[in-house]
């Protein structure tokens, strides 16, 4: 169903194939509807119409270049004034004519059939993280290996833990082999990995939590986590990225009273983690969250050599469109999406909004450990011209009312800045056991790419001693 245009760039190529790849995601999901009502003539209207009908069980959407900048239009939109006079004087003189509002790709697709939204938000999961299996339950992995070759090992490992464990916890859209990638990618991060595993003050065992992101809260992935380290009575250090800093929170302030520690430590380190939720994932920015996550996927390609699968950003957005569509009827904001937030888990249970009851209870304290928390954060701006993406979702003087805004503020593209910090304003008053690891503002350094940074390798080794 998504298909290129003649106009597409080769710069969005990359979105086209990975559209294509997961286009029958939601196979079986959809509601039924006659194949002869919905005839080439009607296909073709379809196409031509700037917007969905709400009573179609059909839907068109399209992800549009707009000057550099990637958006999730509903339907195709129409071309402006004069543009396609322009596109032809320009090549009969044989002069490049860059138009805005090109389309890179279309996808039709039929409507979610009712109930089906968690089924295809699971979906969504299984592709992110093959390792969770149909049930989309959580659980523990051990790395195994020595001197930089490394893998995850594929039967479940539980506590109660003994000794020294270290334990990483993934963020959204991810899993613990991407994580275990990053820590691979640099000189820095293979060296943390080989003393972990065998240096002189290795850990008794390292292991990662692999989770779905999605179709589960935060909230639930805690109380796995919390099961499968029930008893434990070793010391405990955590690297947690993005909303895997929210599941430990849950974990350790919620369901901690199942750990015996006596006073062992337990030591985390959060990753751009939305402690105080993420604007990204508030209902009022969905749609342009969309857009944003789709231009993510180009500057993660290129920035991070992400290609193919690796890369969920390219495809994500897509497909969480289909299921905001399928709900709403249309590619807009309505009343309906602040309940479309809702039905996705994993996404309200890290919505910053002042009505998030999650995240509300979970700041009143008191925590059921005593843990020791530490930050890595960044605000990301960049002045390269091919990135000009992060100033169209961001507000960044007073007055700004640009329509496409997510961020009110410093962001790492992913996570509100303020928020990596923000533990609460309960009379409890946890606070971070010392300065974070602060990139400032970085023109390097954003929400996927922090355990790349020696800086946050040498913080994460100082802080674990």
């Amino acid at each position: 169903m998504a298909q290129d245009t003649a106009e597409a760039s080769l710069r969005f190529l990359s979105h086209i194939e990975a559209a294509d790849r997961t286009d029958d995601l939601f196979a079986g999901l959809h509601v039924e509807f006659d194949p002869e009502s919905e005839s080439v003539a009607g296909l073709r209207r379809r196409r031509r119409r700037v917007a969905n009908s709400p009573d179609s069980p059909i839907k068109l959407v399209s992800l549009v270049d707009e000057n550099g900048v990637l958006y999730w239009r509903d339907g195709i939109p129409a071309p402006e004034p004069g543009s396609v006079r322009r596109r032809r004087r320009a090549r009969a003189r044989g002069e490049p004519f860059a138009r805005e509002g090109s389309v890179v790709l279309a996808k039709e697709f039929p409507v979610l059939a009712p109930n089906q939204v968690i089924a295809a938000l699971g979906k969504i999961d299984q592709r992110l993280n093959a390792a969770i299996g149909v049930s989309l339950r959580s659980w523990l992995r051990q790395l195994q290996g020595s001197n930089g070759n490394f893998t995850l090992g594929n039967v479940e490992v539980s506590g109660p833990f003994t000794g020294r464990t270290l334990l990483f916890v993934h963020g959204t859209f991810s899993n613990a082999a991407n994580m275990l990638d990053e820590f691979m990618a640099t000189p820095a991060g293979q060296r943390f990995l080989n003393d972990a595993m065998s240096g002189a003050k290795k850990y008794d065992r390292v292991i990662f939590f692999e989770h779905a992101t999605l179709s589960v809260s935060p909230v639930i992935n805690a109380l796995e986590l919390g099961r499968a380290f029930a008893g434990s009575t070793g010391a405990i250090d955590v690297i947690a990225h993005s909303r895997g800093g929210l599941i430990v929170r849950w974990w350790l302030e919620a369901f901690g009273s199942s750990l015996q520690l006596a006073r062992k430590p337990v030591r985390v380190v959060f990753a751009g983690s939305p402690l105080h939720g993420t604007s990204l994932a508030a209902p009022d920015k969905l749609q342009n969250a969309m857009s944003l996550i789709s231009n993510i996927g180009s500057f993660a390609e290129v920035t991070l050599k992400l290609a193919g699968t690796a890369n969920p950003f390219l495809w994500v957005g897509g497909k969480l469109v289909e299921v905001i569509v399928s709900v709403t009827g249309a590619l807009a904001k309505t009343p309906l999406v602040d309940a479309l937030v809702a039905l996705i888990p994993g996404l309200a249970g890290q919505s910053a909004v002042s009505n998030n009851h999650e995240i509300n209870r979970l700041r009143l304290g008191p925590c059921a450990v005593d843990p020791m928390y530490y930050v890595v954060k960044s605000n990301f701006e960049t002045e390269n011209p091919r990135w000009k993406f992060w100033r169209n979702f961001r507000k960044e003087r007073m007055g700004d009312i640009a329509a496409d805004i997510v961020f009110p503020g410093k962001n790492d593209l992913v996570v509100d800045t303020a928020s990596m910090t923000d533990l609460g304003d309960s009379e409890f008053k946890l606070k971070l056991a010392a300065d974070p690891c602060d990139f400032g503002t970085s023109d390097t350094v954003w929400h996927c790419n922090y355990f790349r940074q020696d800086k946050t390798i040498a913080y994460i080794t100082e802080k674990f001693g």
